[in-house]
């Protein structure tokens, strides 16, 4: 009776869990995330509770977007959509996003703030996969929030941080001066005008089309700008945050419901890895740089598939304009494996068997949730 009652009660995990669960289904968002806040300060780090919570957050997400879309729809006011696209931005809604951007910068294109949106969301997709059009598109909407709003720094930190990047030097040298001279003595920019200087190294036919279509087909950055932004680019999580990834990846393995799991960063490299053979997948990031004989081979094993589907399932959602590639599930005599994308990388795991592999995809995502925004 005392176990019964202490389930009741809420006095265990499983009772502060079910709890949430029920006033979750009961449509309370409200006392739900009130609910996983409190149990949360009783059991941190629990597994369980860390899902339930996610899931409440993606509940009073929905409810959130629909409420405001149906006020857009009503009045369209620029707060709604300042809003409503960072209700986007924390889902992890992107091309959601970026469709209300361009709906917001077409009714208040004499705003400053959509065009500032607008073209940081742009830059978010370039460096996701380097395509032209995401860059220029960045561009062009960075240089009109800098032309509507003359004394904000932030599109002029941002166009410095996409022509540092493709290397496009001469009109680096002028958002630095820009900068300098909107920034005055702030000590924190500073260094950072200092570094643009530095790097740039100008040259006297400068083509920015050119050299957005350079690094398209070279698949890589002229420069890395994370070196001196504090918006870093490199994926799930800086190499830092691996051990991290790591423990989050193992409590699947540990609650049985995947056979292993491995966190692929944007550049293919095996970021964290967790049960079965893991090390494997290790061995295979760096056998993958040792030539090309090495990298023509198939590559086997769950980042394999990882990094396979990151390759070419990812990319082709996006060429074909079917929106964003989220997750896939791989089956065949070797199992069920889930693939899904993660903050610019993919997380991957071969589910156990009688695992949803839907739920599985939830709780990969959930496993690198907030790593990378913590270090921005």
């Amino acid at each position: 009776m005392g176990i019964w009652s202490g389930l009741i009660g809420g006095r265990t995990l499983d009772g502060d869990v079910e709890r949430v669960r029920r006033l979750l289904a009961s449509g309370d968002l409200e006392g739900a995330r009130k609910a996983a806040d409190k149990a949360a300060e009783k059991w941190p780090g629990a597994s369980a509770l860390r899902d339930v919570s996610a899931a409440v957050r993606r509940a009073q997400a929905h409810a959130r977007i629909q409420e405001l879309t149906a006020r857009i729809a009503a009045s369209g006011e620029a707060v709604d959509y300042d809003e409503l696209a960072s209700v986007y931005l924390s889902a992890g809604l992107r091309e959601e996003r970026l469709r209300l951007l361009e709906r917001y910068a077409a009714a208040h294109g004499n705003l400053a703030a959509p065009h500032r949106l607008l073209g940081e969301a742009a830059l978010d997709e370039f460096f996701l996969d380097f395509r032209v059009r995401d860059g220029r598109r960045a561009i062009d909407h960075l240089l009109k929030a800098g032309m509507l709003q003359a004394d904000a720094l932030e599109p002029r930190l941002l166009l410095a941080e996409v022509y540092f990047a493709i290397g496009a030097d001469r009109a680096l040298l002028g958002q630095a001066a820009a900068i300098e001279r909107l920034a005055g003595d702030d000590d924190v920019l500073k260094p950072v005008v200092a570094t643009l200087r530095a790097a740039a190294a100008p040259t006297a036919n400068e083509s920015i089309d050119a050299l957005l279509a350079k690094v398209e087909v070279a698949g890589a950055l002229a420069r890395d700008p994370s070196e001196w932004s504090s918006r870093k680019r490199q994926g799930i999580a800086a190499a830092a945050d691996g051990a991290l990834v790591t423990r989050n990846l193992a409590r699947l393995v540990r609650d049985e419901v995947a056979e292993q799991a491995v966190a692929v960063d944007r550049a293919g490299e095996v970021l964290a890895t967790a049960g079965g053979k893991a090390a494997d997948a290790a061995e295979e990031s760096e056998a993958a740089a040792e030539g090309e004989a090495k990298a023509a081979e198939p590559t086997s094993g769950l980042a394999g598939v990882a990094r396979a589907v990151a390759r070419t399932v990812r990319t082709q959602v996006r060429e074909l304009e079917m929106g964003s590639f989220r997750r896939c599930v791989v089956e065949g005599p070797f199992g069920v494996m889930v693939v899904a994308e993660a903050a610019g990388g993919v997380v991957a795991a071969r589910a156990r068997r009688g695992t949803d592999p839907h739920r599985l995809a939830e709780r990969l995502e959930t496993a690198v949730e907030g790593i990378r925004g913590r270090k921005s």
